[in-house]
């Protein structure tokens, strides 16, 4: 019996794959699935609440005569909770690496701040708790979203004239292992860039950002004055996207939406390029400032990876 306060932990991290699996269940229309879909309050800070909280339920008193308990438990039931959606695959590194800041500092705070109400025999009350998420999330969904439009810019000094740097813009030829530094980023699940192309495709001109792991963007060419500006827009419905949890959080979803990328070029000296590349992006959520964390450092990574391959490349093949 000594091992029965250890299954409020697995009930915690269970309860959480329930409602993650009936998130992603594919029903559009439902309150609960709008609810993880966009950065929400009820899913990033009510979820790892009740997560934290059952392990307490169920260890009532082990829980009551350790502080160490206190702290611990909850974290268990969080850890345990991104372990069953990783191998579940309703997440992958990079989607837990987004909400974890919000799932441990609330499983952080949770034992100590709630001991006092189930030493007081509120215990039986706040299993009520676990219906919260449901609860709520009907409730958030009239609370409409901040919607705010974001730009990232990177830039770098190429060694080439800008006729050169030009050549390589509109159809970027391919990118080599050799070529590309990859980062964190890259080593949990956000493709690298390999190569663009100009394919017509139904009558349109289309060009595709081939990325590594069968990811193809599909882009048309919205302004170009050459050698100095090229915008290209993003179209994401004709994209050939992946159906995995990195494409369905950045690519996919409602709270996320690319507008255009461009490059810009200025002549520095007759052999010196600046290049900067600029990613527009709007936000549509609850909580636009943390959202934009996450999508601000992945783009800015991209960005700057990218104009070092090209700088790289450019570079090696100028005369």
């Amino acid at each position: 019996m000594k091992y029965k306060q250890y299954i409020g932990i697995i009930l915690g991290g269970l309860y959480g794959l329930l409602v993650r699996g009936i998130s992603g269940s594919g029903n559009h229309n439902t309150a609960i699935h709008d609810y993880y879909n966009s950065y929400s309050l009820s899913f990033l800070w009510v979820l790892p609440l009740v997560i934290s909280i059952i392990p307490m339920l169920f260890a009532k008193k082990e829980i009551l005569t350790s502080k160490w308990k206190q702290f611990v438990f909850p974290f268990l039931s969080v850890l345990l909770f991104f372990i069953f959606t990783l191998s579940s695959g309703f997440e992958d590194w990079l989607c837990i690496l987004i909400i974890a800041l919000p799932f441990l500092i609330t499983a952080g705070i949770v034992g100590t701040a709630l001991a006092p109400l189930i030493k007081k025999r509120y215990s039986k009350k706040l299993y009520a708790i676990v219906a919260l998420p449901f609860l709520l999330s009907p409730l958030e969904s009239f609370i409409p979203n901040s919607l705010t439009t974001y730009t990232i810019t990177s830039k770098i000094l190429i060694e080439a004239d800008r006729q050169t740097v030009w050549s390589y813009l509109i159809e970027v030829p391919e990118i080599k292992d050799s070529e590309y530094q990859k980062g964190f980023f890259n080593y949990i699940g956000v493709p690298r860039p390999v190569k663009s192309k100009l394919e017509i495709i139904n009558g349109t001109t289309y060009r595709i950002g081939y990325f590594s792991n069968r990811l193809k963007l599909y882009e048309t060419l919205a302004t170009v004055d050459t050698l100095n500006y090229l915008e290209f827009k993003i179209h994401i419905n004709e994209s050939e996207l992946r159906d995995l949890p990195t494409d369905n959080l950045l690519l996919k979803s409602e709270s996320f939406t690319f507008e255009n990328i461009s490059y810009t070029l200025s002549k520095q000296s007759p052999t010196t390029t600046e290049l900067k590349l600029a990613c527009q992006y709007t936000l549509s959520s609850k909580m636009n400032g943390y959202a934009n964390f996450w999508a601000g450092s992945i783009i800015t990574d991209f960005e700057t990876r990218l104009l070092k391959s090209l700088k790289f490349k450019i570079e090696s093949h100028s005369p």
